[in-house]
């Protein structure tokens, strides 16, 4: 089959195949050229030479083509160009070394991954090109001119987190990219922002920096604080408050956890929970016990121990501490408020011959023990779960909300914090008006909550600053 199948206008004149490449020959059967200059027809050749352009690869072997270019006169006296080399646009640009639909894939390559990752993924495809040019590629890369936008958002950027921050400007309507300016100060912002006086409407965070901006740069703009940043600093301010309340309920007949939800067991513990269910099972089925102590091989103690148990034995795994030893004399110390010095110091002289950092370890877990103790009847909620409980999230059990009607009757603050919750999610999305907004704060306000008072500051000083602007 004949290249002018597909292409009529060139021609192939022969080609060569080996392991790596294949080199297609061809030339153009065009009569007449268009000069670059003056856009004239020119038909008289003054010149031949090859030109090799890479192009995409055929079967992972990298496809060369060698074009017989010419070169023209051009005929045309007004025109400065004497000599000029044809072009073919359809198939490659003026000095590229590579066909359009080539340098296509490279910068899909190079806009879509890193520039070492499409260096390492284009040898995958045959085509083995440096990071180097898909930085080339990418800086060469014509940016669009920024159309009259009227809906913008604002928002920082880390360059390097905690350390430099840049401004990132968005097109709202096109919702694409902008302009990232270098840092997120006021004379960057209001400098950027005069360039482009048909901006109606600003969208940021609460940063009086950018609304200072704003307003020096576009004071006829409307600024708006987007719902996602009062959204999550409500959510900030709602897990500073759970921190610095107790969330432990007393356990009761209404909501007592298994073995298993509060400690996974070891195989050997299954094992024998598994053997203790067996044994009940005889026992249940009218087996005598002493077939059963018979069958089994246990003692009549642990037979009768094993039929009383209604969940798996707590299991000991506390090995015994050379500090144990001294167990009641540090308890005594402990409740006196010596220091571990101290204790230290006392059990020395019995003969303790470990370090002051063994006993520290030892000291530490013998109080987790005691509070641990202090707590066995009471049950620990999750924080997590608690704040998806404010915010009126499905629950994952059908027992938590018994918990933490508990919790709520704990804390007479959670009814008041769900509440301003509750009343901010139906302001941001269905009541959006100022009067509706002061409501709101005035509601949350009588809360009487430090951290939502907190949050009510932040936005009041937000409308302060967009009063002023």
């Amino acid at each position: 089959m004949e290249l002018q199948t597909f292409y009529k206008d060139w021609k192939l004149l022969f080609y060569s195949v080996d392991r790596s490449c294949v080199k297609l020959y061809v030339q153009s059967q065009q009569k007449l050229n268009l000069c670059p200059s003056c856009n004239m027809p020119s038909s008289r050749v003054h010149s031949r030479y090859w030109r090799v352009i890479q192009d995409v690869t055929i079967l992972s072997l990298q496809v060369f083509l060698y074009v017989r270019a010419r070169k023209f006169f051009c005929d045309h006296s007004a025109c400065s160009q004497r000599i000029f080399t044809e072009r073919t646009p359809d198939w490659w640009s003026p000095y590229a070394r590579r066909t359009s639909r080539l340098t296509a894939f490279l910068k899909h390559l190079a806009f879509t991954l890193s520039a070492e990752t499409a260096s390492k993924v284009s040898k995958q495809y045959g085509i083995p090109t440096s990071a180097d040019s898909f930085l080339y590629l990418i800086r060469k890369e014509e940016i669009p001119p920024i159309t009259e936008p009227t809906t913008i958002g604002i928002d920082d950027w880390a360059m390097k987190r905690g350390q430099r921050y840049g401004s990132i400007v968005c097109d709202l309507q096109t919702q694409k990219p902008m302009a990232l300016l270098e840092n997120r100060t006021v004379q960057e912002v209001s400098n950027w922002l005069r360039k482009y006086p048909s901006i109606q409407v600003v969208t940021r965070d609460g940063s009086t920096e950018y609304a200072k901006g704003i307003r020096e740069g576009c004071p006829h703009a409307v600024q708006i604080t987007d719902r996602w940043h009062l959204f999550h600093n409500l959510t900030q301010k709602v897990e500073q408050f759970l921190r610095h309340i107790s969330i432990c309920v007393a356990e009761s007949d209404d909501y007592r956890p298994s073995r298993q939800e509060c400690h996974s067991l070891t195989a050997s513990e299954k094992k024998r929970w598994a053997l203790i269910q067996q044994v009940q099972l005889r026992y249940k089925e009218g087996q005598r016990k002493a077939d059963i102590i018979r069958e089994f091989g246990m003692d009549r103690k642990t037979l009768d121990k094993y039929l009383q148990l209604k969940k798996p034995p707590k299991p000991i795994r506390r090995g015994r501490h050379r500090a144990d030893l001294y167990r009641s004399e540090i308890l005594e110390l402990l409740q006196a408020q010596a220091t571990v010095n101290h204790i230290f110091s006392v059990i020395q002289k019995q003969g303790y011959d470990q370090s002051l950092s063994t006993l520290q370890d030892y000291i530490e877990r013998l109080r987790k023990r005691e509070m641990n103790e202090k707590n066995t009847n009471n049950i620990r909620i999750s924080r997590y779960k608690l704040q998806a409980y404010l915010w009126s999230q499905l629950l994952p059990t059908q027992e938590e909300p018994i918990l933490f009607d508990k919790c709520f009757k704990q804390h007479q603050a959670l009814h008041r914090l769900k509440s301003v919750i509750q009343a901010f999610q139906k302001l941001m999305n269905e009541q959006k008006n100022k009067q509706a907004l002061q409501e709101r704060l005035l509601q949350a306000e009588d809360s009487k909550i430090h951290e939502v008072q907190q949050f009510i500051k932040y936005i009041q000083s937000d409308i302060e600053s967009v009063k002023h602007a």
